[in-house]
């Protein structure tokens, strides 16, 4: 018969194993190229990228604290940290879940917009990154740089304190790594699609963050065009405003983008390497070819 102290070391013998067991995994993960994770958190936005250098950014919180059981299932248990926190602009469907995120995670930097909205849910994320070491309002000066990894900031183009007026005053930002290029677009409208062609006239992406969750106001013909995503992915969940809507759906297809959204494939995994990506969604592992 076994005594406690032998049963007692076989357990902490089998919790090192498995704890070494999920460091090797992560760490092959990390090491194996970007990682992005667009996050299944209902209707709003929520992305995790993790870099082959280990660097934690996380872009929009969603609308609740959901991202707080992705980040868990993702991240390993011990790492508590987030290197930069993007918040696009301050509306509760995109910084709801950040104001959570802080208070269980340590976050090195903020990078949000230099303005007020004046709600409850803005004013308090206003009043919590107070508490940052580094808050960073953006303008398209702002690069980050992490090994093979770039952060460019496309818009707003001045860091000015402005008055909050509406989605087109959204972050956005082309992820580089390597040959790829990822495009994030927070809930810009046409109206700033066009803005930005006329600013970016080179602009393309591999991967495209459909703006607005699918909105027919965002993801104009002349703007998908020009940016030839290869995959376009809506963040969105269960919604009272028909996101995505038919329109937006049918130009993503007639510009020969493969689409994926949150609400019908859950959390969207897609992993960068030397000679192409994958995407894993709902169950299912596609590659595409560099």
């Amino acid at each position: 018969m076994l005594r406690k102290s032998q049963i007692r070391l076989g357990l902490i013998a089998i919790l090192v194993l498995a704890n070494y067991l999920i460091w090797t995994a992560s760490s092959s993960a990390s090491n194996a190229g970007l990682r992005i994770d667009f996050l299944n958190i209902g209707q709003g936005d929520a992305t995790l990228i993790r870099t082959p250098s280990g660097e934690n950014i996380l872009v929009d919180g969603g609308p609740d604290d959901k991202v707080l059981a992705e980040l868990g299932r993702i991240l390993p248990i011990w790492d508590k940290t987030l290197d930069l926190v993007v918040a696009t602009h301050p509306e509760a469907d995109h910084i709801s879940g950040l104001i959570t995120v802080m208070e269980r995670y340590t976050v090195k930097e903020v990078l949000t917009l230099n303005t007020n909205n004046d709600t409850r849910v803005a004013k308090a994320w206003q009043q919590l990154i107070t508490a940052v070491p580094l808050v960073n309002f953006a303008d398209a000066a702002d690069d980050y740089v992490w090994g093979e990894v770039v952060w460019d900031t496309l818009s707003p183009i001045t860091d000015t304190n402005f008055a909050y007026i509406g989605n087109d005053q959204s972050i956005v930002a082309e992820v580089s790594y390597r040959n790829y290029q990822i495009l994030l677009t927070g809930d810009i409208t046409t109206t700033k699609e066009t803005g930005l062609q006329q600013i970016y006239p080179a602009l393309q992406a591999d991967v495209l963050k459909v703006a607005h969750h699918g909105s027919k106001f965002s993801s104009g013909m002349a703007w998908l065009w020009q940016i030839q995503p290869a995959v376009a992915v809506i963040e969105v969940g269960k919604n009272s405003y028909g996101h995505p809507t038919p329109d937006a759906l049918a130009r993503l297809r007639a510009a020969g983008a493969e689409v994926y959204r949150t609400d019908q494939d859950g959390t969207i995994e897609m992993i960068f390497t030397d000679n192409g990506y994958f995407v894993k969604a709902n169950g299912k592992k596609k590659f595409y070819q560099n």
